[in-house]
C-alpha cells in the first residue's frame, strides 16, 4: 500500500493508517523514505529531459495543417449566449420587471404623462363637523375630537349606549 499512499491514491481512511503504521514500523518507514527518493530521482530525470526538447520545430509542423473554421452567425450567437454568466439569464427579466414597474408607478404617481394638472376637475371639501346627533333610537353616539379634528359616530342596534361606554361625558 506504501506507493498507493505516496501518489495519495487511497482512501481518507486508508491514508490515515498507513500514516500511523509507518512512524511505528522501522521497516516500512525506510521502504517509504526509498520510495520518496526514486520519485524524486524520476521527476528530476524527466524534467531535465523535458528541457532538453527542442519544441520550436513542432509549432512549424502543426501550424500549417490548421485550417480556418468559419463558424454561422446564430451559433457565434449561441456560444456567446451559452458563455454568458446564466445567473444573469433569470435576473434580465427580473430586472427588467422592476424597470416596468417603477415607471407605471412613476406615471400613476403624477397623475397623468404629461405631469399638467387636469383643468375639469375641481377641488371639493367633502369633509363635515357635527356637534350634536339626535336619534329616536337610543344606540347612537358621536365622539368629537376637536384638537384633531376628529369625529366618530357609533351606531349600534345591540343595546343603547351610556356615557360610560366613552369614558367621559356626552
Amino acid at each position: 500500500m506504501l506507493p498507493l499512499f505516496l501518489d495519495g491514491e487511497l482512501k481518507a481512511r486508508q491514508m490515515r493508517a498507513v500514516a500511523l503504521h509507518s512512524t511505528r514500523c522501522t521497516e516500512c518507514e525506510a521502504e517509504l523514505r526509498q520510495l520518496e527518493r526514486l520519485q524524486e530521482a524520476i521527476v528530476a530525470h524527466v524534467a531535465t529531459r523535458v528541457e532538453e526538447i527542442d519544441l520550436g520545430r513542432v509549432w512549424a509542423g502543426v501550424a500549417p495543417r490548421l485550417k480556418t473554421v468559419r463558424t454561422p452567425w446564430y451559433r457565434a450567437w449561441r456560444d456567446a449566449w451559452d458563455g454568458l454568466d446564466r445567473r444573469w439569464r433569470v435576473r434580465l427579466p427580473v430586472f427588467a420587471a422592476a424597470a416596468a414597474a417603477a415607471a407605471l408607478a412613476l406615471v400613476l404617481w403624477r397623475g397623468n404623462p404629461t405631469g399638467t394638472p387636469p383643468t375639469d376637475v375641481a377641488a371639493v371639501d367633502n369633509s363635515a363637523i357635527l356637534d350634536s346627533v339626535q336619534s329616536n333610537v337610543e344606540s347612537v353616539a358621536l365622539l368629537r375630537e376637536p384638537e384633531t379634528n376628529t369625529m366618530v359616530l357609533w351606531i349600534t342596534d345591540d343595546q343603547p349606549l351610556t356615557v360610560d361606554d366613552f369614558g367621559g361625558p356626552p
